[in-house]
């Protein structure tokens, strides 16, 4: 019995509920605005109990190309997250835009699988969600030559646009 003689609901078993867990597309602000909106989004999504893992795209460029090749060299199809402190969490890459050739198909394949994700169960949790950050859409990017078509497709399911940083919002 819950507090004032409601029966509380059982939870839905996240087998279930994972299929909801749609990627994320921040566009605008600032960075701390759009790591706000990606907590956020985590906080309210299934996967709330698990870890939030922030990659900066610029800073930590080295170390996100070394996991996602490492994930792939392990097998792709594995259901493990490359970032295995986002395991059964939200792993959130901030500005993506700025990923090289050579990583953006990595990414993409983790997208994929990601995505594909049916859930986890008690023995084997399930990879995890990603959420991107960006300071403009990825459409101007593709439309340069710099971002892979396919990739800004599969982050771009769920966009949340703040506009334009404003002076004095917060960090960069």
């Amino acid at each position: 019995m819950g507090e004032g003689g409601l029966v509380r609901p059982a939870p839905v078993p996240l087998l279930v509920r994972r299929r909801k867990l749609t990627n994320v597309l921040i566009v605008g602000g600032t960075s701390g605005q759009r790591e706000q909106v990606a907590r956020t989004f985590h906080r309210e999504s299934p996967l709330s109990g698990g870890p939030f893992v922030r990659v900066d795209c610029v800073a930590d460029q080295e170390p996100l190309r070394q996991a996602l090749q490492a994930w792939k060299v392990a097998g792709s199809g594995s259901h493990t997250n490359p970032f295995r402190a986002a395991e059964a969490g939200t792993l959130y890459l901030d500005d993506v835009e700025e990923l090289p050739p050579d990583t953006q198909p990595l990414l993409l394949a983790l997208a994929n699988r990601l995505q594909g994700e049916l859930g986890g169960t008690t023995d084997r949790p399930g990879a995890g969600r990603l959420i991107t950050g960006n300071r403009r859409g990825l459409s101007t990017a593709v439309a340069e030559g710099h971002f892979d078509r396919t990739l800004s497709d599969a982050l771009d399911k769920v966009r949340v646009d703040l506009g334009p940083a404003s002076a004095g919002s917060g960090n960069g």
